[in-house]
């Protein structure tokens, strides 16, 4: 952009030693560069966040661009939002699903592990508080907990304040492998995020924030 204005602001320097011919095709070509300037103006490219935009464009902005020519008469702003987040859930889940593959977890494995982990020590936890935190019947969390018995991952010990109640314990091997685990879901969700300053981070999680609390309530 900064070659076109100084063509356009120094044309009157250079002009006078060229010929009549010479001096039409640089005419023409100058006229065609201000009007190239002032169209790219009119769109805001000169402004940087949409030059940024421009050069960015994903599937989903071509998407958004057939529904704007085919239905004008509906906003797709906000479905190009929610089609992102679609998106990058998607790809960001089938990273992490390969990463925790390389320790030879599942999902739901490690969602019980790492749950029990970030009790701190000595990883205890109740199986109902257990099965509530991650969300599933109590009847599920049994049957998950005994898969994990069963790889000697966890283990069943008895309260005993309360002999009714059954507690959930990480067993060393246990812990070994959802530390190795936690560490690299961690680095592949900040590879995830590379592109991304420290501060866009922060405005994007706090955006998301919000509309996750929206739809939670």
């Amino acid at each position: 952009m900064k070659s076109i204005l100084l063509i356009i602001n120094v044309k009157d320097i250079f002009i006078g030693a060229l010929s009549v011919h010479e001096c039409t095709w640089v005419m023409n070509g100058i006229q065609k560069m201000r009007k190239k300037y002032i169209f790219m103006k009119s769109l805001s490219f000169y402004n940087e966040r949409s030059y940024n935009t421009y050069m960015n464009r994903d599937s989903i902005d071509e998407l958004q661009s057939d529904w704007t020519l085919q239905r004008p008469d509906l906003n797709p702003e906000p479905m190009g939002v929610v089609l992102r987040i679609q998106a990058l859930a998607k790809i960001l889940g089938d990273k992490t699903t390969a990463t925790l593959q390389e320790y030879d977890l599942q999902w739901w494995q490690y969602d019980v592990l790492s749950t029990l982990r970030r009790q701190g020590y000595p990883f205890v936890m109740a199986a109902t508080s257990l099965a509530d935190s991650t969300m599933l019947s109590s009847g599920a969390m049994t049957n998950r907990i005994d898969r994990l018995e069963q790889e000697q991952l966890v283990r069943r010990i008895s309260d005993k304040n309360d002999g009714r109640r059954v507690l959930v314990q990480l067993t060393n091997k246990g812990i070994r492998l959802i530390e190795g685990a936690t560490e690299a879901r961690f680095e592949t969700a900040m590879g995830a995020l590379e592109s991304l300053s420290k501060r866009q981070r922060e405005s994007l999680s706090d955006l998301l924030r919000i509309v996750l609390t929206a739809q939670q309530s």
